[in-house]
């Protein structure tokens, strides 16, 4: 993957990064002071099966320092909180059959309306997400138990890293820089109504998990064709975010297609990813 000049779909892949149980090592950054003196900080908690879903033996430790401004103790205290989360949601354990068969019950729950689907990998190799916002519909999520909705996401995010792991592992390896997400949030056709304010709240919630869980996840986020009345369900959404996620985040009434093309190589690439949904 690392010579393609085009975005790649993820079905053209799948089975090498989901089935197959490929193990691919993202290309590592050069490691420093503030890597070592925190990868030695947390040699008490840390395990094998984390440093392996976080990107490898040095991306880990510069992740969460990324996302704390390289503030030492900051980045202990979420790796900690972070490795204290996946034990008690048994994210990285082997799944008993009544796991399986509980997961298996999520997803046949909040599949149907989950609106974030990864399409692939672009040109650099970011995981590329599309949101088609008008396929929304807030109402169903409230007809869930919060905690199913929850442990979908879990293992929905489980999949991304999974993900990222391998566009990294494929990129150039004279390109240090972690490639997150790039996602594109489409606001076309979305109407007034399916902006449910008790729903958003819940969706605020769910989403919110990310912020510990998956540090340096999201390099950029376009919310597109964004409608004048958008601007106060962004504002319930935002407080749920932190400072670093929101500078990430470009919201716009137009489509950025010119640069959104950019991600794909081809204007074909790009047609087929905003039609995906």
């Amino acid at each position: 993957m690392a010579e393609d000049t085009v975005a790649v779909k993820i079905e053209d892949v799948e089975s090498d990064i989901f089935e197959k149980g490929l193990v691919l090592v993202p290309v590592q950054p050069e490691t420093n002071n503030s890597i070592e003196t925190l990868k030695k900080s947390v040699e008490d908690v840390m395990y094998e099966k984390f440093e392996t879903k976080y990107g490898g033996p040095v991306r880990t430790y510069e992740r969460f320092l990324s996302a704390r401004d390289w503030d030492l103790s900051k980045a202990e205290k979420m790796l900690r909180e972070c490795i204290s989360f996946r034990k008690e949601k048994k994210l990285d354990d082997d799944k008993s059959s009544e796991e399986l068969d509980h997961l298996d019950k999520c997803m046949q729950q909040v599949q149907p309306i989950w609106i974030l689907r990864p399409w692939g990998f672009s040109v650099e190799k970011h995981v590329l997400i599309y949101v088609r916002v008008s396929k929304l519909k807030l109402k169903e999520f409230l007809s869930i138990p919060e905690e199913n909705i929850k442990d979908f996401y879990l293992n929905w995010v489980n999949r991304i890293f999974d993900m990222q792991n391998y566009g990294n592992a494929e990129k150039d390896a004279t390109d240090k820089e972690w490639k997150g997400n790039v996602q594109v949030v489409n606001l076309k056709g979305i109407s007034m109504g399916q902006l449910h304010i008790s729903g958003l709240r819940l969706l605020n919630r769910v989403l919110k998990i990310a912020q510990g869980l998956a540090p340096e996840n999201l390099t950029k986020s376009y919310i597109i064709n964004a409608p004048w009345y958008f601007q106060g369900a962004w504002g319930i959404i935002k407080k749920g975010l932190n400072k670093g996620i929101i500078e990430k985040v470009r919201v716009t009434s137009g489509d950025c297609k010119d640069e959104l093309v950019s991600y794909f190589g081809s204007e074909e690439g790009y047609n087929d990813f905003m039609n995906s949904v």
